[in-house]
């Protein structure tokens, strides 16, 4: 199995790999509506935990929270009081742009192409089953050109403002506050209320994206995950109390949306995603199941899954379920496979553009951050 700290980050990786299943599931659910023939069925699948499966709020909140831990937790790994004098800046920065922008300006680019011939083969029909509602083509039925493409290349767009790739509004997030993930670590190191101090003062009267909050989170954990994660294994109730409480806050979107101000909504989710890390952290079963070879993959290719998947449902999906020909008898069967087949794509496609656009790029961040460093 390797050693504790690689078994370690291939359990978080496999999370991540099950995060983005989860945002497949959600825009599938978008375009394809929920598979239900009832009121009741909707509000089941709707307001209890079972939506867990396409939640893509939280688990966008789990990417952010995922993202603020990981990249800390070397740092406290020996030391609550890192001082990153060894870390240098220029460095961390092209490694964190080699990390994102590549593999995005290469689907970007495919995606741009498919959108300007979409629909390109009578794909969403009346009589396909389950029926594509109008969700898709309100996304990609817009005129776009060369100005649009632009500013997508950028990652200005704000949510779902993206044209070409609408997921890619988390990117834009993404980048720029996992670049203040090194100032983060040094108030964090100076005491966690900075960091709760200076990250509340960001968003507020500075206007920063709230989802700092969800980065702001993720050192926190990185910083007291040890004490904490052995209080959990040694006190049975209190991790079987923290997996309900957290699994609560996690899928508290869907059900109380209606309820609670969205901002306050993101943050309690964010709080979820925190506690069911370190419950992870602290239940060694969860640990060997997520580092099955199957789901290290998953989260290995998990970006470029997160990259492909919505011109998977926009061009693939449609074909698929026209090819099936289901009957108004068979809605059921379809829908799931409509699903597994979005899913199975997704991760095909995903292979290659892993193999070999993110890890070349990857290699060249870090070639080039050692040219930085000297």
């Amino acid at each position: 199995m390797g050693s504790p700290s690689q078994l370690h980050l291939a359990y978080l990786d496999s999370v991540r790999g099950l995060a983005a299943l989860a945002v497949i599931g959600s825009h599938y659910v978008r375009a394809y509506d929920l598979p239900c023939r009832s009121s009741f069925c909707d509000r089941l699948l709707t307001y209890s935990p079972l939506h867990i499966g396409w939640d893509g709020g939280a688990a966008v909140s789990l990417f952010f929270v995922l993202s603020g831990m990981v990249l800390s937790l070397k740092h406290f790994r020996h030391t609550q009081n890192p001082t990153l004098t060894h870390v240098r800046l220029p460095a961390y920065i092209l490694a964190r742009l080699f990390r994102i922008w590549p593999a995005y300006l290469v689907m970007l680019s495919i995606s741009a192409l498919l959108y300007q011939h979409y629909p390109w083969a009578s794909l969403s029909e009346p009589s396909t089953i389950p029926k594509l509602n109008d969700w898709i083509p309100s996304l990609w039925g817009k005129p776009a050109g060369w100005a649009e493409f632009i500013h997508d290349s950028f990652l200005l767009g704000m949510k779902m403002d993206m044209r070409f790739l609408p997921q890619a509004w988390t990117l834009s997030i993404e980048l720029s506050l996992s670049l203040l993930i090194p100032a983060g670590i040094l108030l964090a190191a100076r005491h966690s209320s900075w960091l709760v101090f200076f990250t509340l003062m960001a968003i507020y009267p500075l206007g920063v994206s709230p989802y700092l909050f969800h980065f702001m989170l993720g050192i926190l954990v990185a910083k007291h995950h040890v004490a904490i994660v052995s209080r959990l294994k040694t006190n049975t109730r209190l991790r079987l109390l923290a997996w309900v409480f957290g699994l609560f806050l996690y899928t508290l979107g869907e059900s109380f949306e209606r309820l609670i101000h969205p901002q306050l909504l993101d943050w309690l989710t964010g709080m979820g995603c925190a506690m069911v890390l370190l419950c992870i952290m602290a239940t060694v079963k969860f640990q060997q199941i997520l580092s099955f070879p199957a789901l290290r993959y998953l989260g290995k290719v998990s970006y470029s899954i997160y990259l492909v998947h919505f011109a998977v449902l926009i061009n693939a999906t449609p074909l698929f379920l026209s090819l099936v020909h289901a009957s108004e008898e068979r809605f059921y069967v379809a829908w799931w496979l409509g699903l597994a087949a979005t899913i199975a794509c997704s991760v095909g496609f995903a292979a290659p553009c892993y193999r070999f656009i993110e890890v070349p790029s990857m290699a060249l961040g870090k070639r080039l951050g050692r040219l930085v460093r000297g």
